[in-house]
């Protein structure tokens, strides 16, 4: 693994349009720009994940903890601190604003289609690493994932720096060079230890034992800096887990059996799936390139499988396989493997187009064939929306005008790529990756602007928005029976918001952490979980003001519970906010 001698084929370098590498370059930079940042902060805080982590991260502002994070005013560890800590210094800098909850996930995003770029260039060339940057940027589960307040953007950053870092340490000749990737790894790997636990080391560490196993290269080891590496990783790591092991005793031991070991073995966190769940996430989320993945297989097992490969197969396949074992199972725990996935594919991709010469059109048809397609169906849908699904109808007909002026786009795009191509006029890779990734590019817009008019149906905005008028400086808020992640982000809470809901409840507001400890409230916030009895004393209580948000089927409940019928004061969708004044 030689650094200096690692690029073992230059991939398509003519690209028959006379841009130039670094023409190339900067075109791809607007592509990426463009895919991740287009309306990046239009769409409202999706319950219940993004509004749960982007109060968690307020509330590091609003209590000045940067230690504990707490999720309305309660400590709540069911993850580690560290994806908080950038998402509550994005909102310190740009303000309390979906814009700067996602930015993080974007950056992370971008750092993984940076790493990719690096890897492909100089492992196989320009026309190779400009592919896997489009297939990773546009791949759906990644563009997706890039747009969201979660965990899996960051970690799959940070782990994808860990591999290739490693793959970079053990190649390089130079000592410095060498010790330099082995302390970015071993800091990669902390960093995603802080983000979500010991999964960062689980993933890399299996991806680097099997490839030293099968090549039977442990010699490498010796190249890793293992112990000033180690001495690295606790740096990054233990301060902070041995700090609020001090602050919540009994954290690391919940901490690493109930999130981590029995999350993997057992189906208590009602997450499990059949062994074929992650095929089809795969199938879907790897859109359109997935369409290619067959090809790409075959082409693989017939050529020569070099040491490249062999790295970047097993990065995809044992994670794949691994959380295909686990009885917990969730869309985004594969993110991980798109990075090396994407590699395999813009390699496949661009040797298909060198072998094809002049005729490149068998492997950026299927691309373009889902992007009209989908397409097509959303401004059909538009017009009679029973052919859609029924959670994107209302977000095609408000979108209707968009999607007839993308769409439009997109078909000028491709029929002045089909032209050229019957009349021979594109040689080589250039105008196919200039027109595929231009159509690309303006489909993800549609993509984009479809999900922020869909996010109103699962949000707490709106509901928060048409509330505000009637909550005034001294009334107390809070939940009865139900809970919404994102409303204390959008009322903008200083204080807690009451939950009443059964006192033997396994989950508190989703976290069982919770629900296991019932910790108390940050210092001076009083408490904030009651059961129905409890509840219904202070709803009695003469000096109080109470502001409660209910689902209307639970009105008459509640009425029998509190023993009067609540006053109501809006209503949003199914829910009612009402009150005992």
């Amino acid at each position: 693994m030689n650094e200096n001698n690692s690029r073992t084929e230059a991939v398509g370098q003519t690209d028959g349009v006379g841009i130039g590498d670094r023409g190339w370059a900067a075109f791809l930079a607007v592509i990426c720009l463009v895919i991740l940042f287009a309306n990046l902060g239009d769409a409202a805080l999706f319950e219940p994940d993004e509004g749960r982590n982007a109060e968690k991260a307020r509330e590091i502002l609003v209590l000045n903890d940067w230690v504990t994070p707490h999720h309305n005013f309660l400590p709540t560890l069911d993850k580690p601190m560290g994806f908080y800590w950038p998402v509550a210094l994005s909102f310190k800098v740009f303000g309390l604003t979906e814009w700067a909850a996602r930015l993080p996930s974007a950056l992370a995003a971008l750092g993984c289609l940076l790493l990719v770029y690096r890897f492909a260039r100089r492992q196989w060339g320009l026309t190779a690493a400009l592919w896997s940057c489009l297939v990773l940027a546009t791949s759906v589960e990644f563009f997706i994932f890039a747009r969201l307040v979660i965990f899996d953007m960051s970690l799959t950053f940070f782990l994808s720096l860990a591999l290739f870092s490693f793959y970079w340490a053990t190649g390089a000749q130079d000592s410095r060079t060498r010790l330099f990737h082995s302390l970015v790894m071993f800091g990669a790997v902390g960093a995603g230890t802080l983000i979500k636990g010991p999964i960062a080391v689980v993933i890399p560490g299996m991806v680097v034992f099997i490839f030293l196993l099968v090549t039977r290269q442990w010699a490498l080891l010796s190249r890793l800096c293992l112990l000033r590496g180690a001495v690295v990783f606790f740096v990054i790591v233990a301060p902070w887990y041995l700090w609020t092991e001090a602050k919540n005793p009994g954290y690391l031991s919940y901490f690493l059996l109930q999130e981590h070991f029995f999350r993997y073995l057992t189906p208590q966190f009602n997450r499990s799936a059949g062994w074929y769940y992650f095929f089809l996430v795969l199938a879907a989320g790897f859109l359109p390139w997935s369409l290619l993945l067959p090809q790409m297989a075959k082409n693989y097992w017939k050529r020569k499988f070099d040491e490249i490969n062999l790295f970047l197969s097993l990065w995809t396949i044992l994670p794949f396989i691994f959380f295909s074992l686990s009885s917990s199972k969730l869309p985004h725990y594969i993110l991980p493997i798109y990075p090396a996935l994407a590699l395999l594919m813009g390699r496949f991709i661009a040797v298909r187009i060198r072998d094809a010469g002049s005729k490149p059109w068998g492997v950026v048809a299927a691309p373009w064939l889902l992007v009209i397609l989908t397409l097509a169906y959303f401004f059909l849908g538009a017009i009679w929306p029973g052919i859609l699904a029924a959670p994107i109808r209302a977000a095609a007909a408000k979108n209707f005008i968009s999607l007839g002026l993308y769409g439009a786009l997109v078909l000028a795009v491709f029929g002045i790529y089909a032209a050229g191509h019957r009349k021979s006029a594109w040689r080589d890779w250039g105008a196919a990756y200039l027109c595929t990734a231009t159509g690309l590019a303006f489909f993800c817009i549609v993509i984009g602007q479809m999900m922020a008019t869909a996010s109103a149906e699962r949000t707490a905005k709106p509901l928060a928005q048409v509330s505000a008028p009637f909550i005034g400086p001294g009334d107390r808020v809070g939940f009865y029976d139900t809970y919404l992640t994102g409303i204390a982000f959008y009322l903008a809470a200083d204080r807690p918001l009451w939950l009443a809901q059964q006192e033997e409840k396994n989950r508190i507001m989703g976290s069982n952490y919770l629900a296991v400890f019932r910790p108390e409230a940050a210092a001076g916030q009083g408490q904030v979980v009651f059961p129905f009895s409890e509840f219904a004393t202070q709803w009695k209580r003469k000096d109080l003001i109470l502001r409660v948000f209910v689902k209307e089927k639970n009105l008459k409940r509640m009425s029998d519970d509190v023993g009067a019928e609540p006053i109501v004061l809006t209503k949003f969708d199914e829910y009612l906010l009402v009150t005992n004044r």
